[in-house]
């Protein structure tokens, strides 16, 4: 039995050769989800999507076995801040990412919830909750997911009780959900390498946004240690979690259907070794 057959395990794709190209890339890996930008993480505008390209992507995604997709948000996406003119600028680009996954039938789209910087917490909170509610449109197909913050410097979203205030003022619930990253979760103070720390941390989940919320992962050990807040991303065993410490999660029966992406730093150079890692635990 291998990780790959019980989970749905899956990697972030370059898209260099063409985002119609991810599907077969994903199969050869034996992923049955994984993650891609649509466009440049780094940049505002984005080049309109060719009618030829998303036709040849929905062609591959079904003949490779139709894996779950899950976009990234560029990371230019500050939606906890207050500077009006750079939300204007958010709004537009948030609008665009979404317009774009659902355009290529792209099931999952998850974002940072980003910096309320010189404001409060609760501030930032409003900010995000409100961004949402700007973007979202009760016809969009693709779900957006807030992802879950290592809980550096002033970013929103360190703990599950305020994602839980984020989602509470959402207007349309049933499109939003969490990616819960495992770097920034350890790094948060989760212990979840260990079988006390790991039911604390559901407990929590359940209390505050709910099991069936979590509709995504981001695999990564970490580079530093158990709630130092630095978001380090590092191969899957060879950081301060350990291979071991995610065993819980990989056996957990609630998360075994639910998208579970590497983004470890050697990326797909990578990723054989990250599946290996994992394959211990099922040995």
């Amino acid at each position: 039995m291998k990780i790959t057959d019980v989970n749905n395990i899956g990697g972030h794709l370059s898209t260099s050769k063409g985002i119609d190209a991810t599907p077969e890339r994903a199969r050869e890996f034996g992923f049955k989800s994984y993650q891609v930008f649509t466009k440049s993480q780094m940049q505002w505008k984005a080049k309109p999507l060719d009618e030829e390209t998303v036709k040849k992507f929905k062609k591959e995604k079904m003949e490779n076995g139709n894996p779950t997709v899950m976009v990234h948000a560029s990371y230019l996406l500050n939606t906890a801040s207050s500077d009006e003119s750079l939300r204007e600028k958010v709004r537009e680009a948030f609008r665009t990412e979404i317009e774009r996954a659902d355009k290529l039938g792209m099931e999952l789209l998850t974002f940072h919830p980003g910096s309320f910087k010189d404001a409060t917490l609760e501030i930032g909170i409003a900010n995000v909750s409100n961004m949402l509610n700007d973007v979202i449109t009760p016809d969009q197909s693709v779900k957006v997911l807030i992802e879950n913050s290592a809980g550096q410097g002033n970013s929103v979203g360190k703990t599950f009780e305020d994602i839980a205030k984020i989602i509470d003022k959402v207007e349309e619930k049933d499109k939003v959900g969490i990616t819960l990253d495992t770097c920034h979760t350890w790094a948060s103070g989760y212990n979840f390498a260990e079988e006390t720390g790991y039911g604390q941390m559901i407990d929590e989940i359940k209390r505050t946004v709910g099991l069936e919320r979590i509709n995504g992962f981001h695999l990564n050990d970490s580079k530093k240690g158990l709630g130092e807040h630095t978001d380090r991303h590092e191969m899957i065993g060879k950081g301060t979690v350990g291979v071991n410490g995610f065993r819980f999660l990989m056996k957990d029966r609630n998360f075994q259907k639910v998208p579970m992406i590497f983004e470890t730093p050697l990326g797909e150079d990578g990723y054989m070794s990250d599946i290996e890692a994992l394959n211990q635990l099922l040995k």
